[in-house]
């Protein structure tokens, strides 16, 4: 039977038109705006690590300077300990010698002359203490000549020692003082390039992740089209051959629409009274056996005089089923519900212009909406065991 009457050559025109205009290729996709951020962010990112690789190299160099002026502290601070030793041994040597000259000037006055064995001549007192004062100054002038004459080279050396000594001080101080200024200063610098390198990966990483986003979307979009676009070429192919059905990208997710047991057969086309053809699936089956939306989308009751109580379920992706001869509606439901698939929208009956006691469902399955042509619902049942 035939609840709607075709005007064929019409509505494959309208098809045709409506078909190119969902089909329609987009332009070209543009640059995204995401690429030329993350471009900018990685230029941004590849000049801070050129800055921090200059940086280091800065770093190096100020590292070798480092090394060079501690090793010159070093040696200096070596040097000076070495004078330091030298000239307290120098001091100690000096008094040393003093106390020796001190002691034989002693000896010498407490020994007095050599006496000539035998002489038997006494030399008065003042004469003695005269010879005796004689003798020391010519013992201890050729004694101590060679100590006196290293104790002056001791202590010019000494004193030269000393002098060469605060002044070595004094550019350790200065090495020690320029030598922390370079140590804090590359410190500084590396610390800056890192800081600068660290914020530059980070923008990066965002831009990245914002680009990485935007064509997930972009790709999630791309296989909508592409699926909208291979679901309307399925359904132009089968508008050009109603007969044989749609395939399965056409009513994804597809629920039986009879829940009980049933038997059908092809009867697409099969003539009807005033010369229409049928055009749907009629599934017989006992009165009251629930009937359940094939698909998720929005309901339409309505009456007629061929369909009797009819249930149009818009699905949404598009496509239509329409369920006519309907016994009852399930309570509470009413146009404009939105339904889950599977969800009971009326029961199996006789009514409209069905022969009383034949009770089944007039299914049609309208690949474009309810207001497109019907395409054969035979196939789609039998593949889903119905």
């Amino acid at each position: 039977m035939n609840l709607v009457m075709p005007r064929l050559r019409k509505a494959r025109g309208g098809l045709a038109l409506l078909v190119a205009l969902l089909v329609v290729g987009s332009a070209a996709p543009t640059r995204a705006a995401g690429e030329e951020e993350v471009d900018q962010a990685r230029r941004a990112q590849q000049e801070a690590a050129a800055a921090r690789a200059a940086a280091l190299g800065d770093l190096d160099e100020a590292t070798r300077a480092y090394e060079s002026l501690n090793a010159e502290y070093q040696t200096l601070v070596f040097r000076v300990g070495q004078m330091r030793s030298r000239i307290d041994a120098y001091q100690a040597e000096v008094r040393r010698m003093r106390a020796e000259i001190r002691q034989r000037a002693v000896d010498a006055y407490i020994m007095g002359p050599q006496q000539t064995s035998g002489s038997g001549l006494f030399v008065s007192e003042r004469a003695q203490q005269a010879l005796v004062a004689r003798q020391v100054l010519a013992r201890s002038v050729a004694e101590q000549a060679a100590s006196l004459d290293d104790m002056k080279a001791i202590t010019a050396e000494m004193t030269r020692l000393e002098a060469d000594l605060a002044a070595e001080t004094t550019r350790s101080s200065e090495l020690r003082i320029e030598a922390e200024a370079v140590a804090a200063r590359m410190y500084q610098l590396l610390a800056e390039r890192e800081a600068e390198l660290a914020s530059a990966d980070q923008t990066l990483a965002a831009a990245e992740a914002a680009l990485a986003e935007r064509r997930r979307q972009e790709e999630i979009e791309r296989q909508r089209r592409l699926s909208l676009e291979y679901r309307m070429e399925a359904i132009r192919q089968a508008l050009l051959n109603p007969a044989g059905g749609v395939p399965d990208e056409v009513t994804p997710g597809f629920w039986c629409p009879m829940a009980g047991a049933n038997t059908y057969v092809d009867s697409w086309g099969a003539p009807r009274a005033a010369g229409r053809r049928h055009q749907g699936t009629d599934l017989m089956a006992a009165r009251g056996v629930p009937l359940i939306a094939s698909a998720n989308g929005v309901l339409q009751q309505r009456t007629s005089l061929l369909g009797g109580l009819v249930v149009v379920l818009h699905a949404d992706y598009g496509a239509a089923f329409l369920y006519a001869h309907l016994d009852s509606y399930p309570a509470g439901q009413a146009s404009g519900q939105w339904v889950a698939a599977g969800t009971v929208i009326g029961y199996n009956g006789d009514t409209g212009n069905a022969a009383p006691g034949g009770y089944h469902l007039h299914f049609e399955i309208r690949p474009l909406g309810n207001a497109g042509p019907a395409v054969n619902p035979y196939p789609t049942l039998r593949r889903h065991g119905c």
